[in-house]
């Protein structure tokens, strides 16, 4: 875990075979640059796998909107900037203070065109929807807040030299051979290395297969095993009322 990008590549190398390069980011070397920008669609492309990692809490004043008449001509429907990193809502997250009912975040587009149709505010369930990378609420509380979770788009963590920042500055892409990881080191690792290999025309099939046998389990060691109740059966499952075998 935490592993820098030179650390990253070192290892890529030493199970293909390859000679380790004394740097990468900054080498002009055709092949190390093309194992540079392998790492950064890697790095791009394990952030759809939404692991637990890259989860964000993110809380939206409602009084810090802004009105989009040309969404809606009455003003009912202001939007919010969405965090820097924001690269995917987490579904069924999204509540306002003070309701225990969640918020229908997104809310379905007839639903949405049937409220603009309506005139005067709505006073029912909270509306969002994420529209142009701004999340867009009906009749928002500007005394209230929307939270909700979200996939941060930077699993990387940039390296400071000199002087450090007051916190850690994260990217979607290696921009030193400092940068750290900030997910599974094996998981970045077996993904270079065979779309390395298969753009380089090696033998990659197997090592395609060996990367994606480790996705699901790392998957699955995330998510665990979901419980299933009977309906009504909460907080505790009933005894079954019939045997779980088969009398012959």
């Amino acid at each position: 875990m935490a592993k820098t990008l030179k650390a990253l590549l070192d290892t890529v190398n030493d199970e293909i075979g390859f000679d380790r390069a004394s740097n990468y980011v900054s080498s002009t070397d055709p092949n190390i640059r093309t194992l540079v920008a392998t790492a950064n669609r890697a790095a791009r492309y394990l952030r759809e796998l939404s692991l637990q990692q890259l989860v964000r809490q993110c809380q939206i004043s409602l009084a810090d909107g802004t009105v989009d008449l040309n969404e809606d001509p009455e003003g009912r429907i202001s939007y919010f900037a969405l965090p820097s990193d924001f690269f995917a809502y987490t579904p069924d997250t999204s509540y306002q203070d003070g309701r225990i009912d969640p918020a229908q975040l997104p809310t379905p587009a007839p639903t949405w065109a049937y409220l603009i149709s309506r005139s005067g505010p709505q006073s029912l369930r909270v509306r969002c929807r994420i529209l142009r990378d701004r999340l867009y609420v009906f009749s928002p509380d500007a005394t209230q807040f929307i939270n909700f979770e979200y996939i941060s788009s930077k699993p990387i963590t940039v390296h400071a030299s000199g002087i450090q920042p007051s916190s850690s500055v994260f990217s979607d892409v290696f921009t030193t051979d400092a940068d750290t990881w900030d997910l599974d080191d094996s998981l970045i690792e077996l993904e270079i290395k065979w779309r390395y290999k298969q753009v380089k025309a090696l033998d990659w099939q197997t090592d395609k297969q060996d990367s994606d046998l480790y996705q699901n389990a790392l998957r699955g060691r995330e998510s665990g095993a979901t419980t299933l109740y009977p309906p009504n059966a909460w907080p505790y499952p009933a005894e079954p009322y019939t045997n779980l075998w088969v009398d012959n």
